[in-house]
């Protein structure tokens, strides 16, 4: 339960694997863990930062006067982004980054960052768009549509943003796991084949075979097309999903060594390998004088570095952080390996192709003969996105059958 909402724990200290922090704007995720009663931590006011030059400038979103100082960019960068904010502020119909097939089709004929640079300039593109596509994407911001951008944008401009940072009290896990305590969990069975037949659907897995009647395949694209041994739209759209890959690698620093700064956003022009990297004593995460700096990579760099072991991992990503930071390289003696993991499927990679066959697929194909398909690459951005499409999905269940 939970896929990149999970979270280890080893010597005391707790590493969340994939996502590691939530925004009050996740207003699904948030209402869920207060009906599970899980308390969300507020870490706000912190800081988040862009690398550019070796210098650190602000990368906050949290108010309108956030974007007269957003990453160092020039005056005239600046005019230019306070009226495209103006605009998205009062656009009549705004965009919703949760639900990108509900973007109008204009959107998906431009990348992300060709609008950027379009609309604001080359610093804006190369330094806030990949800067920022790279830190919470792990891809570059020419594989993500304008669609993406200019709804994310919205919603950082739009008068009911919410960029409160806030972490679950146990870390990512503890909502997962509250929800497998409440439904039917088998864990360690996998899943071999997925089959249609005239009445339904038959399932093979390590417990035998089962006959339902519909099946919601949550998983990401790669499990979910391994299994689904059935040719169709369902297939199709499985097999055409993209994902940019990362590492996430985490290191056990002295408590303090990054001080009062969240999260560092790396573009790509700044470093090849780390795209970010987060302070977790900020969430209270500490042992014996000691917490976790967590580090994402570029997919360029993890793509490179999967196949590797975990020591030449560790040691490869340890030089570049060290380079990125004083205060770490001050105390570089103590920074010490302390886990990591793989994502293969990091991602979706929403380019404006993927967003128009997406759009096309829930428009025509979703539920047909009682197979749906639910996540993050379903138009659904970041683990909002996924339960809002979890929530799509079971509404049309309740609703009844589909004839397709």
């Amino acid at each position: 339960m939970g896929g990149r909402m999970g979270t280890r724990v080893r010597d005391g200290l707790a590493f969340d694997l994939g996502a590691n922090f939530l925004i009050r704007s996740y207003s699904t995720i948030c209402d869920l863990a207060t009906r599970l009663g899980i308390p969300l931590r507020t870490m706000s006011p912190v800081q988040h930062t862009v690398m550019r030059d070796g210098a650190i400038f602000p990368m906050n979103f949290t108010a309108p006067r956030d974007l007269r100082n957003l990453g160092g960019l020039s005056w005239k960068a600046r005019m230019r982004l306070m009226i495209m904010a103006l605009k998205a502020h009062f656009r009549p119909n705004p965009l919703d980054f949760f639900d990108l097939s509900r973007v109008p089709h204009r959107y998906n004929h431009e990348d992300a960052y060709t609008y950027a640079l379009r609309k604001v300039g080359r610093d804006f593109a190369d330094y806030v768009v990949d800067g920022f596509n790279s830190c919470m994407m792990f891809s570059r911001a020419r594989e993500m549509s304008a669609a993406t951008f200019a709804s994310l944008f919205g919603m950082m401009a739009g008068p009911k943003r919410d960029f409160t940072v806030q972490h679950a009290q146990g870390e990512m896990q503890a909502i997962p796991s509250a929800i497998a305590q409440q439904v039917d969990v088998h864990t360690s069975t996998p899943v071999t084949s997925l089959t249609s037949q005239e009445d339904g659907w038959r399932l093979q897995s390590a417990l035998g075979e089962m006959h339902f009647d519909r099946v919601v395949l949550a998983t990401t694209a790669g499990p979910a097309r391994k299994i689904l041994h059935e040719n169709g739209p369902q297939l199709e759209l499985l097999r055409s999903t993209q994902y940019a890959a990362t590492i996430n690698v985490s290191f056990r620093v002295p408590k303090g060594a990054l001080g009062d700064v969240h999260c560092y956003y790396v573009p790509f022009l700044e470093n090849p390998v780390v795209a970010e990297f987060t302070n977790e004593a900020l969430k209270g995460i500490e042992q014996d004088g000691y917490s976790l700096v967590n580090v994402g990579l570029h997919e360029a760099a993890a793509r490179k570095l999967l196949t590797r072991s975990d020591e030449q991992i560790f040691a490869c990503v340890r030089q570049q952080l060290l380079s990125l930071h004083q205060g770490l390289q001050r105390v570089a003696a103590q920074v010490h390996p302390h886990d990591l993991q793989r994502w293969h499927e990091a991602i979706p990679k929403y380019t404006g192709e993927h967003v128009e066959r997406v759009r096309t697929f829930l428009e025509g194909a979703q539920g047909r003969n009682g197979l749906y398909l639910c996540g993050d690459y379903l138009n659904a951005p970041w683990t909002e996105g996924a339960s809002r499409s979890g929530r799509r999905v079971a509404k049309q269940l309740l609703a009844g059958p589909v004839d397709c």
